[in-house]
């Protein structure tokens, strides 16, 4: 690993408080891994197109995408379903996201820190080299401050340099809390149903306009929707 991204990936070397701050990220990690574990377990599994997963994950290479409120089942379903294939996660340069970077390391995964508006281009480059290198990154579009829903450029942007394949995710369960947050943040319940859904494969060419790119932000922005209402529709027709 080079120092660079070495210094991107410490979250304590960031914020210059040491153990102070590193230690309640790991306490939280280690509770939070423990509750999503036994919260994700407890739910009974159905999918759309699973059969993508395996297929991508096996390839390597590929840019999963799903919106931020989506994040909490579905950082569980990577680690479950990807037999051992790491994933590297975006994860913004705030201090909240100390948090997330302690329990996505907790989950065995792989780190990048930077958003659009800190450590942008830094962290494109960290992606794509994970990409280059026949990892799979997962990104939330619209994260980590909104607006909820609206894809950023970067995905699209990082695609195009890579060549990488975005693969739309989404999942809804029949038992969830919706947070107070800009994004009405997800938090699934215990006992009872979850369904997730993958979309087609999106293809970015690397040579496209600015206006281009805005139509692929929007196709991605459609595909999501879709699998939203689809996995609502699949829990909406398996109740009883």
């Amino acid at each position: 690993m080079s120092m660079e991204a070495a210094r991107v990936r410490a979250p304590h070397q960031r914020t210059g408080l040491g153990i102070w701050h590193r230690f309640p990220t790991m306490v939280f990690a280690a509770v939070a891994a423990l509750l999503l574990r036994f919260v994700c377990r407890s739910n009974r599994l159905t999918t759309t197109q699973e059969e993508l997963f395996g297929q991508y994950v096996e390839r390597g290479g590929n840019i999963f995408a799903f919106w931020h409120d989506r994040l909490f089942y579905l950082a569980y379903f990577y680690v479950k379903r990807s037999r051992g294939r790491k994933v590297t996660m975006l994860v913004s340069l705030s201090r909240d996201g100390d948090y997330g970077v302690a329990l996505v390391r907790r989950l065995g995964q792989r780190v990048v820190r930077g958003s659009s508006s800190r450590g942008g281009r830094r962290a494109v480059v960290e992606l794509a080299r994970t990409i280059a290198e026949g990892g799979s990154v997962a990104i939330t579009p619209d994260g980590p401050r909104g607006p909820a829903y609206r894809v950023n450029e970067g995905t699209i942007k990082l695609a195009q340099i890579t060549g990488a394949p975005i693969i739309p995710v989404s999942f809804d369960a029949s038992r969830k809390r919706r947070l107070n947050s800009w994004d009405r943040f997800i938090l699934v319940k215990p006992f009872g149903r979850v369904h997730v859904a993958l979309g087609t494969p999106i293809e970015v060419p690397r040579r496209i306009t600015a206006a281009e790119r805005g139509r692929y932000c929007e196709q991605l922005e459609c595909s999501l929707s879709r699998l939203d209402r689809t996995c609502a529709e699949r829990l909406a027709g398996a109740a009883p």
